[in-house]
């Protein structure tokens, strides 16, 4: 499709940029997507591993994690954090980072540490105030 497409909308964008209007994909829209895409992933990694592979509960080794998420395990961190350094890399390589096979894997272990960091704010948030689920467009889902 990108082949197909490119060469009809590149002397629309090039009349746009003459004019001062600018595409609006910019190396940051690219790196939030990815990065988003990665947090997405950390997630849904995460509860498949942890469902499947899940065996050491996080209350153990931090209390204060248990008491906000009681079912979260080490292996579903793990493996969130493997998805989302596979993604990050992707992206990293995508948007041609130097050093992309080593600035890929970190960032995407910082992404999945901030986000369990962020659920789990998210889960005590919700236990402190007795609600089950921050809004009900998905039930079970917790935030949305």
């Amino acid at each position: 499709l990108g082949p197909v497409l490119a060469p009809k909308l590149e002397p629309i964008l090039n009349a746009m940029s003459k004019r001062g209007i600018h595409s609006p994909i910019t190396a940051g829209s690219i790196f939030i997507f990815w990065t988003w895409i990665s947090i997405a992933f950390s997630d849904v990694g995460g509860y498949f591993f942890g469902r499947r592979f899940g065996k050491t509960k996080l209350g153990k080794l931090a209390p204060a994690v248990g008491a906000a998420s009681p079912n979260k395990t080490l292996e579903g961190f793990m493996g969130g954090s493997l998805f989302s350094m596979c993604f990050a890399t992707l992206g990293a390589w995508v948007m041609k980072w130097p050093y992309w096979y080593m600035v890929g894997p970190v960032h995407g272990f910082m992404i999945a540490f901030l986000g369990l960091v962020g659920d789990l704010t998210a889960s005590m948030l919700k236990r402190d105030s007795g609600l089950k689920d921050f809004g009900d467009l998905l039930p079970e889902h917790g935030g949305v």
